[in-house]
């Protein structure tokens, strides 16, 4: 009898010892709010993206550990999904001494580094200004992160292409002619980050994208309630080729970030100067400019919930600017042709929890 209880006790000791190995996590942000811009009505919206994930790990032994990602984004006001099915991440990877190695959908590097100079962390009304190559996540991808060196970290990341055949067909059916555009995707990622300074560089080559190419840098630095950033992004966009005609879209982007943020008791003031000048080979001749100014104001209710309430002015050199950068496209009221505003004023309130 005594050797049954001590069996019994055994296997319970080790059941335990195998569930605190291995862990899942559950976690998530729910967000909306109400946006106006010119030239739209009033439509509900997000401040952060909202999202459902799923992450976990098994400890390996030896300081080794297997880990997953899964997590799926989606709007609030309708809950209809965004992108694809699991559009956050879904990768699966290994940790260990030497770093953190990654296998599937993930964040592409400049995601998680140089969008930390925009108080607006790239996203709402209030969002620097994305060049035509930005992409937040990569699919079919393979990412290394380095462990912490003194305060220096590197990443470095390859993406397979999608289009294995040049004579790809678009989702129309017709023929896309994206001549070389199969290349695949890579990039590194240097940063530093180490009491109040925080610096990074990023150099991207996306996967199907004519061999085009990214680069930015930039820092912040705290001092006090204030944290001041700086940021540049060169952007070479080789464009498409449709049939056998000239490379469209083909254009040079270049992009400013002047950013601030100030806390105040529970609440952050947010602010930021962008400047975007672009250089389009082909639609226009010389070079049109883009300033943007942003101001808003969070208050954390308390450690999961926030309100926030922004305004920003965008002011294109001339209409034609307005309706052929990302993120601003715009449909006149009375028919279904794009208006063209060489001015846009963007307002956004509303309430973010995370859990």
């Amino acid at each position: 009898m005594k050797r049954n209880l001590l069996a019994l006790a055994l296997l319970a000791s080790l059941a335990g010892t195998a569930f605190a190995q291995s862990n899942v996590t559950i976690y998530g942000i729910v967000d909306n709010g109400f946006i106006k811009e010119t030239g739209s009505d009033i439509t509900m919206g997000q401040n952060v993206l909202n999202r459902i994930g799923f992450k976990g790990s098994e400890d390996l032994g030896r300081g080794y550990k297997a880990t997953f990602q899964l997590e799926k984004r989606f709007t609030l006001n309708d809950g209809a999904p965004t992108g694809v099915e699991w559009d956050g991440a879904a990768n699966v990877g290994i940790t260990g001494p030497f770093g953190a190695v990654r296998l599937g959908r993930v964040n592409e590097l400049p995601t998680e580094t140089f969008r930390k100079l925009d108080p607006f962390n790239q996203e709402s009304v209030g969002s620097m200004l994305l060049g035509s190559l930005r992409s937040a996540r990569i699919s079919n991808t393979i990412r290394y992160d380095s462990p912490n060196f003194s305060g220096f970290r590197f990443g470095a990341s390859y993406s397979l292409g999608e289009n294995t055949d040049k004579d790809s067909r678009n989702e129309t059916g017709n023929r896309l002619k994206l001549a070389d555009a199969d290349n695949d995707g890579y990039a590194i990622s240097l940063k530093y980050a180490n009491g109040p300074l925080y610096a990074v560089a990023n150099w991207s080559r996306l996967a199907d994208s004519n061999d085009s190419a990214v680069w930015n840098l930039g820092a912040f630095y705290k001092f006090g309630p204030a944290k001041v950033s700086l940021g540049y992004e060169k952007t070479h966009d080789k464009g498409y080729k449709l049939g056998s005609e000239k490379a469209l879209k083909e254009s040079t982007q270049d992009n400013w970030i002047l950013g601030l943020q100030y806390a105040i008791g529970a609440g952050r003031i947010n602010a930021s100067f962008n400047y975007m000048e672009i250089d389009h080979a082909r639609d226009w001749d010389g070079t049109k400019d883009i300033k943007k100014y942003s101001l808003g104001y969070e208050y954390d209710l308390s450690k999961r919930t926030t309100l926030y309430a922004m305004i920003s002015h965008s002011d294109f050199e001339d209409t034609e600017l307005s309706h052929s950068v990302s993120g601003f496209y715009r449909k006149n009221k009375e028919s279904d042709t794009i208006a063209t505003n060489d001015h846009i004023t963007g307002i956004q309130f509303g309430m973010t929890h995370r859990f």
